[in-house]
């Protein structure tokens, strides 16, 4: 089974199990960028709580095992990588308040011939930011060159969490003001 129908197997067992969730990560960012990079993993946030962990035992799709160990990180820490055979599948959890603001901002798409879940564009600028990694400022310096990163939004949430002395506020200034996150 292929990235994209494991995907679309992912959403239809969540929507049918009643749990509220959208795709993230590259897929994600796909429909925000003018040309989408590829990706072998999968991120999907999934709307509960962290201590309604449990309840995804039995809402994966069979060949995504979900251990008791993974049940315990999942409460603890609000994510943890599974696995579907050789894909990765980072879970993520409503483990901080922007990830119910992120649920209401939900954006349906069409993709594997159903139509799915995804983060919106500013729900995931803004979680690329707080990773921090130098793929995720790639990423956003490929947004704000589609012109779909909103920075001042983006800006406000990572100040409110972060303060404005946070290397990723500054990082994000540098990008608004260049276009690149880092001097080349």
């Amino acid at each position: 089974m292929d990235i994209v129908a494991k995907v679309v197997a992912l959403h239809q067992a969540l929507a049918a199990a009643g749990l509220p969730h959208a795709i993230g990560g590259a897929l994600a960012l796909a429909w925000c960028v003018r040309d989408p990079r590829g990706t072998v993993d999968v991120d999907v946030n999934v709307f509960i709580s962290e201590s309604s962990a449990s309840l995804l035992r039995d809402a994966l799709p069979a060949p995504i095992e979900l251990s008791p160990a993974d049940v315990a990180r999942l409460e603890e820490d609000g994510q943890a990588r599974l696995f579907w055979g050789q894909t990765p599948v980072d879970i993520f959890l409503n483990s901080v308040p922007m990830h119910e603001a992120a649920s209401k901002r939900v954006r349906i798409e069409p993709f594997g011939g159903a139509e799915l879940p995804f983060l919106s564009c500013l729900d995931t600028a803004i979680f690329k930011a707080l990773f921090n990694r130098s793929k995720d400022w790639v990423d956003l310096e490929e947004m704000h060159a589609a012109t779909t990163l909103e920075v001042a939004e983006v800006r406000s949430v990572l100040v409110q969490a972060l303060g404005e002395e946070d290397e990723r506020v500054a990082t994000l200034d540098r990008l608004a003001a260049t276009g690149r996150a880092f001097a080349t």
